[in-house]
């Protein structure tokens, strides 16, 4: 684990140099403590920003829902305008012939 090593270490080093061990774990639980600060922080900051973006992807998935359905309706206009229009040149070929067929029989 990250921190075995780095407080056996520096007990270890505290009590071969016959210093003050308390002292020295006191400054380390200090800078510890402050450190974790730091990271609070950070972590705050990250959290802000991953809840912004969340909304923001919540919107977009929303719009991006939309704009599919939208082209689905379009989609479907279309479709169906392109039947209208095929029926109704359908009409008019049998129309022509009908009004060929007269003329020659007129004519």
């Amino acid at each position: 684990m990250w921190f075995e090593g780095i407080s056996a270490q520096s007990g270890r080093g505290r009590i071969a140099r016959g210093g003050n061990v308390a002292e020295g774990l006191t400054e380390r639980l200090v800078s510890a403590e402050r450190e974790a600060g730091f990271h609070e922080r950070d972590m705050s900051v990250f959290e802000r920003e991953r809840i912004d973006l969340e909304h923001r992807v919540n919107r977009m998935e929303a719009e991006l829902e939309a704009l599919r359905k939208r082209r689905l309706e379009a989609y479907a206009r279309w479709w169906n305008a392109r039947d209208d229009r095929d029926r109704a040149l359908h009409v008019c070929r049998r129309l022509r012939r009908r009004i060929d067929r007269t003329r020659r029989k007129d004519g």
